[in-house]
């Protein structure tokens, strides 16, 4: 196997592995400076959506190392990046529409904390899903192309007598 071969293999699992650590992240932290914690509901495990994430992942590396093989099916790889994607895209713009404030100070009520400020901020969650989205993405986009270059250059090549 050629090492060019290698490349979208290597950016797939590059891919899972942004996405497999990003879901341990969290999506929104409090910022430096202030003090306060996030609560979520879930004690530390991960999510049905979290999981299915990983699981998209691990079947973009899968359909990579095929689309070796067999170009069409490095489109697959294509589509579980699209979806991890739009994913991280929806998480954040949910955010930005949600009434809890990102990237401003705000009073917190409640829990012992009346007239405290704090202030949200976007975690690494979002940016690693969206590294590991495009980095699928790609490998399904370069592992189609050297299978359409390999093709060429066997055609392209005069056959000997």
């Amino acid at each position: 196997m050629k090492t060019h071969r290698l490349v979208p293999l290597a950016m797939a699992v590059a891919g899972f592995a942004a996405i497999g650590i990003g879901v341990y992240q969290g999506l929104v932290h409090v910022a430096p400076g202030y003090e306060g914690t996030i609560m979520s509901g879930w004690d530390e495990s991960l999510s049905h959506e979290e999981v299915l994430l990983v699981q998209l992942g691990a079947l973009g590396v899968g359909s990579v190392a095929a689309g070796l093989r067999w170009k069409r099916l490095s489109i697959v790889s294509v589509v579980m990046g699209s979806i991890v994607l739009f994913y991280a895209f929806r998480a954040v713009f949910n955010l930005f529409q949600s009434s809890r404030p990102l990237y401003r100070e705000f009073s917190v009520q409640g829990a012992g904390f009346e007239g405290d400020t704090v202030m949200f901020i976007l975690g690494a969650e979002p940016f690693l899903l969206a590294a590991g989205g495009l980095l699928l993405v790609g490998a399904g986009v370069k592992a189609s192309k050297s299978q359409i270059s390999k093709q060429r250059s066997d055609e392209a090549a005069p056959r000997s007598s």
